[in-house]
């Protein structure tokens, strides 16, 4: 799990200066490095007993501007990150370094050269997907992109944008659904819960040689010590999970809210604000949790349906 840092945390505001900070290797995800930079600035002004009107008239922004720097929601230039450790009275040089490399990490865009091929909402949802703690996925029509194989993910794609998306564009959103997997190879992966509903797994997606890759590939990735995934069987009959897929995020900073994505073919949503939603949708899930079958059971359904696929066409 990464945390923020490994000092010790002063309980007085008259010196902010900060003790030694994580190596950072070049590879942390920029999403990690905004989350760090965001909880340590807020911090520093806490620190100092100043809201963030206050900070934000001494330095001459908008309170707005501070909001959406404390947020998360906007990168931070070098010269707001000095104007903001001056205002905080930070002038330990080393403290200074790390928090300009976190801002300039903090800066790059994993994501954001896929911006011709996807929507805002779900770019701002990527950039926290890959930092997360814990993920509850439930999905009722499809595998979740997540386990998905690269021919179902192509038939996925394909399927659902019909003749409105080019090759190029079902190529490139192959690909970020492809990128997305290599959260599973982090040091720390998140713990993963899935709940699909049966129906998903028995919807064709490409010919059935490309199902029965998708099932023996989700039967393995279950087996994973991080990764739960449970099915709720079609005969449960009617639960809230059919109102559609949504995600929530966890993040290992306590100070950091959960984050609620919801997505259909025609919208999405990505939301840390709404707190009535955010716990509906826990609510939701846990419900989910008491009628979908267990893990053991789960996957010997997949394994019945893969073998029921074999009959039907053996590879």
């Amino acid at each position: 799990m990464l945390t923020l840092c490994s000092y010790p945390r002063p309980s007085t505001a008259p010196n902010p200066t900060l003790g030694r900070f994580p190596t950072m290797a070049a590879d942390v995800d920029p999403a990690v490095q905004r989350r760090r930079l965001r909880s340590e600035l807020r911090r520093l002004r806490t620190l100092r007993q100043l809201t963030q009107k206050e900070v934000a008239e001494r330095v001459g922004w908008s309170p707005s501007k501070l909001i959406r720097i404390e947020t998360g929601q906007v990168g931070l230039s070098p010269s707001d990150l000095k104007a903001l450790l001056n205002e905080y009275n930070v002038s330990d040089s080393e403290t200074i370094s790390s928090l300009a490399a976190m801002a300039k990490e903090g800066r790059r865009q994993q994501w954001g050269r896929y911006r011709d091929v996807l929507n805002p909402d779900f770019l701002t949802y990527l950039r926290s997907e890959s930092s997360a703690k814990t993920i509850r996925q439930a999905e009722p029509q499809v595998i979740p992109g997540l386990l998905q194989t690269e021919e179902y993910a192509r038939a996925v794609i394909q399927g659902v944008g019909g003749t409105d998306l080019s090759t190029h564009a079902v190529d490139r959103q192959v690909e970020v659904r492809m990128k997305r997997q290599e959260i599973f190879d982090r040091p720390n992966p998140p713990e993963m819960f899935f709940i699909i509903d049966e129906s998903a797994l028995r919807r064709p997606a490409g010919d059935a040689d490309a199902m029965r890759h998708q099932l023996r590939h989700l039967g393995k990735i279950a087996t994973l010590d991080h990764v739960h995934v449970r099915v709720v069987l079609l005969d449960s009959g009617i639960h809230p999970g059919l109102r559609g897929s949504f995600v929530l995020l966890e993040f290992p900073e306590p100070e950091d809210d959960d984050i609620l994505f919801l997505e259909s073919s025609q919208t999405s949503l990505v939301t840390k604000d709404d707190t009535e939603a955010i716990d509906r949708y826990h609510k939701d899930f846990a419900h989910l949790e008491t009628i979908a079958a267990s893990e053991d059971e789960t996957a010997r359904l997949i394994a019945a349906i893969d073998a029921d696929l074999e009959r039907q066409s053996p590879l």
